[in-house]
């Protein structure tokens, strides 16, 4: 009898192991997503020599139209929508002195006296069923300094 009782903690702890490195792994999956994101929005800004917001609601918008837009914010929505990233509903608190926008990202522009650059920031969403819990975690990231931008977000100081 004592050796069916230990197989069963035995039995416990594997099956604990099991849960936990599959949280551990789905974790570090959706947070190297999040890295990938931030990367390719940060190359598309400095593609396009800045960051221009999309004319109307940009969730609103076709494929074909994201596809063929010349806005910085369309290309980054199509991006986001085409790898189906997963949008997160971020709060306006969570995006300090910046702008937020459709796809669950922040762009702030910082002026210097050689151009300006891009702080970008995206988020991963953790949702943790057992405990009632989520977690949003920033993922940031900056431009190279652009000297000669064609945008429309306002600056703001270092």
């Amino acid at each position: 009898m004592r050796e069916a009782i230990g197989g069963t903690w035995l039995l416990g702890f594997v099956v604990l192991f099991i849960v936990l490195f599959s949280a551990y792994l789905a974790v570090s999956i959706n947070y190297t997503k999040a890295f990938k994101v931030k990367n390719q929005i940060i190359n598309i800004i400095e593609e396009n020599e800045g960051f221009t917001k999309s004319v109307g609601d940009v969730a609103s918008k076709s494929t074909d139209q994201l596809r063929d837009s010349t806005k910085t914010e369309d290309k980054i929505y199509y991006y986001l929508k085409d790898i189906g990233y997963a949008t997160t509903k971020i709060d306006e608190d969570q995006c300090p002195q910046g702008d937020l926008f459709a796809g669950g990202y922040c762009v702030r522009r910082v002026c210097t006296s050689q151009g300006a650059y891009y702080k970008v920031t995206a988020f991963i969403k953790i949702e943790l069923p057992l405990i009632w819990r989520t977690f949003v975690i920033p993922v940031n990231g900056e431009t190279k300094v652009l000297y000669h931008t064609t945008d429309d977000i306002n600056c703001m100081s270092e």
